[in-house]
């Protein structure tokens, strides 16, 4: 063969090799948002939801360069062919990647197992099998070809992934139904093995009989990483990967069902990647040393003072990731190994982030009473950095004292945030649906002990403490606001039936009176725990003589199973205030969740939405589930100017012509400018029509 031919032969190989490696890669990053838009609704909404399922794809990742590691090292080329191809196969069993409705979960009990179980059973098998491509087929390319390097495969592979994050938010969400997705990306899958099982066979027909048929010879004369090194390996990507998870965490306590917010920090983190792998100028150590010190103290900054507009949050918060990220991948592409050790590399790597995924996903909750991961990643990033760089810094006294005083003065200022709540704060914990705040402190409004309770920067309730002021309905639900109105409007003679989705302070029962029934649906336990016990609206209602009651579990998922056994509530008014951070579940707004409330409202009740929102404008959602359902939707606007009345807004829906007459006074005309209306479905929910920037 000439050298031309022979070189058509090897760009030819590269070509083959490089589609399916780019296509595993955007398979491998498109089912993130896929699944997790699925199982979202399953588990209340939460940010915690998604950093779960972040978990979970590291811990799988980690799975698959395992498994490649050990069959490059263990098996003949041939026989990890044969294995891989069957394998490959074998997983195409599960699809499509639509959970069964009988993984759904019935109560509120091990919501991050059942989470992790569940993703293991619906798309655990094709996901690690396709986490394996880019480390074994890298591989292969190298015994095929020794003399190319493998690592362009590795910039292909994280270009498949950026392009299947960021198309994932503005083409695929808003075009495809979830079920269409799932099956199309099963389709992609499908194409992806067959696709592999050609490089399989293409590349055997490249390599001598013999090799085929022996183990991998160790290659002698390439040295063996020291063990620093290699520790390096697994503490700079877990601090990445803690990073990560902690940051958008942060971004999505308030705004958790949005993808686009998902994915733009998962993009940001893979940026860094691609940047520093797939050029070694990207990276100016002392450039980014600079900038690592900056964003550090920054993020510490923004701690205590929190940016209320989202674009703002997604720029500084993302500028910080991006920041630190860089710093810390590009320290551990600056250490990768020879091609020898590619598969041990990844492997390791993969070991940091699923160590730093463990550690903001499961241990952070369970030993930390506020989301103080974020912290320890912030302080950790520029920690891991200096002791890779030790050597460089201790030539210097100037760059040690530096450094030295660099991680003291970060360490402080994080520590001073962890212990900032001014005294007012009289309890707080943490579980698996974030941090509540239980803080006390005198109205400056009306001079009344006022206590208040917070899930990240939302108040989610008050009461004024004094005996004589503890049935004053406050917050977002004073005499004047949408539920006010409604339920001085709506009196059925002492046998008012009324549910209320989401707890809160347990504020609307200051409304109830004797003889009626309130029944409220509330997810978290934690919640229920701070209502019961440090605000007095629930006992309070039932001394009058109030029967309340609080049914735990997912609100939709509660009233369906009542509904599918028959137990209809034939309430008056149902109350849609259910929040996670300052956003409505999406699950609880969908034609067939309103479907839901038609079965338990009695022949014209009132279904009552609370859209209050700084980030997303819900009113078009719930104007378009009415006019389809052919009923009245109506806003309500409280302007909170009443001593400790927050601003609120609500919607309520009726066919009550009457009702509608009696409150005509405290409706708020449509804005000339307003969205128009729009259905959301279970399958389909376009977020970005309605979110707020600003």
């Amino acid at each position: 063969m000439s050298v031309v031919a022979a070189s058509a032969a090897r760009r030819g190989e590269w070509f083959l090799f490089a589609p399916v490696i780019f296509l595993s890669a955007f398979l491998l990053f498109q089912v993130q948002p896929i699944i997790g838009r699925f199982i979202l609704p399953w588990f209340g909404g939460g940010s915690s939801v998604w950093i779960t399922t972040l978990l979970f794809f590291q811990v799988a990742l980690l799975a698959g360069y395992g498994y490649a590691h050990l069959v490059t090292r263990r098996l003949p080329q041939r026989t990890q062919a044969v294995v891989h191809v069957a394998l490959l196969l074998a997983a195409a069993l599960v699809l499509p990647i639509i959970p069964d409705e009988a993984l759904r979960p019935d109560d509120e009990r091990a919501p991050a197992l059942r989470i992790l179980v569940l993703l293991a059973l619906t798309v655990g098998a094709p996901y690690v099998l396709l986490s394996t491509t880019g480390p074994l087929l890298q591989r292969w390319f190298t015994l095929a070809h020794s003399s190319r390097s493998p690592y362009r495969l590795y910039a292909v592979s994280n270009a498949g992934s950026l392009l299947a994050l960021l198309t994932y938010p503005v083409l695929v969400e808003p075009a495809l139904g979830l079920r269409a997705q799932a099956w199309i990306w099963s389709a992609g899958y499908l194409l992806f093995a067959a696709g592999t099982a050609l490089v399989a066979w293409r590349t055997l027909r490249g390599v001598p009989v013999e090799a085929q048929a022996s183990t991998p010879a160790p290659a002698a004369e390439v040295p063996r990483p020291p063990l620093a090194t290699m520790a390096a390996w697994v503490t700079l990507p877990a601090g990445a990967s803690a990073l990560l998870l902690a940051a958008t965490n942060q971004l999505t306590q308030d705004v958790s069902g949005v993808p686009l917010l998902w994915v733009v920090m998962l993009a940001i983190y893979l940026v860094t990647f691609i940047l520093c792998f797939s050029s070694d100028t990207a990276y100016d150590a002392p450039v980014f040393g600079v900038t690592l010190v900056g964003a550090s103290l920054y993020a510490a900054h923004l701690l205590f003072n929190p940016l209320h507009a989202l674009l703002w949050q997604v720029i500084s918060l993302g500028g910080v990731l991006f920041l630190l990220c860089m710093s810390l991948h590009g320290e551990t592409a600056r250490l990768r190994p020879a091609p020898r050790y590619l598969t041990l590399f990844y492997l390791l790597v993969a070991a940091g982030g699923a160590l730093g995924g463990l550690f903001v996903g499961l241990l952070a909750p369970l030993i930390f009473d506020g989301t103080w991961e974020y912290h320890v990643a912030v302080w950790t990033a520029p920690a891991f950095v200096a002791l890779v760089r030790w050597r460089w810094l201790v030539a210097s006294k100037v760059r040690t004292g530096g450094a030295v005083l660099g991680l003291v003065v970060l360490g402080v200022t994080l520590l001073l945030h962890v212990r900032d709540h001014d005294g007012t704060v009289v309890f707080h914990d943490r579980n698996f649906y974030g941090v509540k705040y239980v803080s006390e402190r005198p109205s400056e409004a009306s001079g009344l002990l006022l206590r208040s309770v917070s899930h990240g920067q939302i108040i989610h309730g008050a009461q004024r403490m004094a005996p004589e002021h503890r049935r004053d309905a406050v917050a977002y639900y004073g005499e004047r606001s949408g539920i006010g109105v409604t339920l001085r409007a709506y009196v059925d003679e002492g046998d008012r039936r009324v549910a209320v989705l989401g707890l809160g302070a347990g504020g609307l029962a200051a409304y109830a009176e004797a003889g009626e029934t309130w029944t409220f649906y509330e997810i978290d336990p934690l919640m229920t725990e701070v209502a019961e016990t440090a605000f007095t609206y629930l006992a309070d209602a039932r001394a009058r003589g109030a029967s309340v009651t609080v049914r735990h579990g997912d609100a939709r998922r509660v009233l369906e199973q009542e509904r599918d056994s028959g137990r209809l509530g034939g309430f008056d008014v149902i109350v849609m205030d259910a929040f996670s951070g300052d956003s409505v579940p999406q699950h609880l707004l969908t034609r067939e969740a309103f479907e839901v409330y038609a079965a338990h409202l009695r022949p014209g009740g009132v279904v009552a939405v609370h859209v209050t929102n700084r980030y997303v404008d819900l009113t078009p959602v719930v104007r378009g589930a009415a006019a389809e359902r052919g009923l009245s939707a109506v806003l309500v606007v409280d302007d909170g100017l009443e001593p400790d009345h927050f601003g609120s807004a609500w919607v309520l829906v009726t066919a009550d012509e009457a009702f509608l007459e009696a409150i005509a006074s405290s409706i708020t005309p449509w804005a000339a400018d307003a969205r128009a209306p729009r259905v959301w479905t279970d399958d389909r929910a376009d977020l970005y029509g309605v979110i707020e920037f600003r």
